[in-house]
């Protein structure tokens, strides 16, 4: 079987492809312009988010032949033509002038030293050799410190691209001489609008909540959007007979918790209802959802109904226009301050949950406390404390003879 991956069959080919990183591929595409290409880059940034494939854009730009003889083409498109040898070398796999590292297996100084040796070597078409490592932060002290004096002064032709998703890890003189990159997490909206373009080249049905939930369960990565659109598509291959992916399957698929399960835990809270509160409980225990993970969805729940309430719109909510509207009807049954004792109790069950073994019983024991949170018990209905007189006397009582 021949099949390519939905990540690979769309991986982009140019700068323009490049989802909602704007501020990398403009700064890029400028210094190719003005000719100030420098010999280091870092690309920093969440896993899937483009980084990799904007080394590889770049890279191949470098060499392109197009771009190095049409100045008006320089200027006025700065892409990679993608019809001259280099590019099709390039797109071929067989360039000669780009190599790609992977600094998980290959960390060790003799792999910086063999690096090294091979760097002395000019282009043998071309500029620019191009060298693409990925993961860096996975090399060692000692190869890190073995490439400085490379990375200080290398050859005019050679230009080092780092990608990491752990930037914290590289060390300062590493980062002091490359210019560095923050890749942006992807914006929901631009997650799903790319899902629906795949969607309608591969001429498949879908939902536009459907592709919404997708984008939600990526949380930022267009690559883990693209994958799990893989397993969706495979998934509802049988709906209809059509191929149609609709929200209920890929909820059913990604094991995912709807939000109406969500809105009657704070309908519970807001109508005192214990008995609701406890289907719940075993709603999510007897299909087997992880009790942390409901807790963390029911605190992005409860922000909702923070960002409602203190902004007084739903801009900021991801959710689905119906969903929206609940939100902004339901923001009122609570005040924010209740709201927020609810989220800082369930962080804190969240940590506890993780060292205790009576799951059920706790789980079912927190939903209940939410209701006492936001409707204390009145002082009347508190045992009342002893009056200092009768204790006095209880005192007196004791220590007589």
């Amino acid at each position: 079987m021949s099949y390519q991956v939905i990540a690979r069959k769309y991986r982009p080919v140019k700068f323009a492809d490049i989802t909602a990183q704007e501020h990398v591929t403009r700064t890029i595409q400028n210094s190719l312009r003005m000719g100030r290409v420098g010999h280091g880059y870092i690309f920093s940034g969440l896993r899937g988010v483009g980084k990799t494939t904007a080394a590889r854009v770049f890279a191949k730009a470098l060499n392109c032949q197009k771009m190095m003889e049409d100045a008006e083409y320089l200027q006025q498109v700065t892409e990679p033509c993608g019809e001259c040898e280099s590019c099709r070398d390039f797109d071929a796999g067989t360039s000669l002038n780009i190599a790609e590292f992977d600094a998980a297996s290959n960390n060790s100084v003799d792999d910086i030293r063999t690096l090294r040796e091979n760097v002395r070597y000019g282009p043998q078409k071309g500029t620019y050799r191009v060298y693409i490592i990925d993961e860096v932060h996975m090399l060692s002290i000692a190869a890190f410190n073995a490439f400085l004096k490379t990375l200080e002064e290398p050859p005019p032709h050679a230009i080092f691209i780092f990608a990491t998703t752990e930037l914290h890890k590289i060390p300062a003189t590493i980062a002091s001489r490359c210019q560095r990159f923050n890749f942006k997490r992807i914006p929901l909206e631009e997650i799903q609008k790319q899902l629906q373009f795949i969607c309608d080249a591969e001429q498949i049905t879908v939902d536009g909540d459907a592709l919404q939930l997708i984008g939600r369960k990526a949380q930022g990565s267009m690559r883990d959007a693209q994958s799990i659109l893989d397993q969706v598509i495979a998934f509802s291959a049988e709906n209809d007979h059509t191929g149609s992916i609709t929200y209920s399957g890929v909820a059913e698929l990604l094991n995912y918790i709807d939000d109406e399960h969500l809105f009657e835990v704070t309908d519970a809270v807001a109508e005192r209802n214990a008995v609701k509160m406890l289907d719940v409980a075993q709603f999510v225990i007897r299909n087997g959802y992880d009790e942390q993970d409901f807790l963390e969805k029911l605190i992005e729940h409860l922000r909702n109904f923070l960002v409602v309430q203190n902004l007084s719109s739903t801009r900021l909510v991801e959710r689905p226009d119906a969903i929206r509207e609940r939100y902004q009807r339901d923001a009122g049954n609570f005040s924010p301050f209740a709201v927020m004792q609810m989220v800082d109790f369930l962080l804190l069950t969240q940590k506890e949950l993780k060292f205790q073994f009576e799951y059920q019983f706790r789980f079912e024991l927190a939903l209940l406390k939410l209701i006492d949170i936001v409707h204390p018990a009145p002082a009347a209905a508190l045992p009342a404390e002893p009056q200092p007189q009768l204790q006095a006397q209880k005192k007196k009582h004791l220590t007589s003879p």
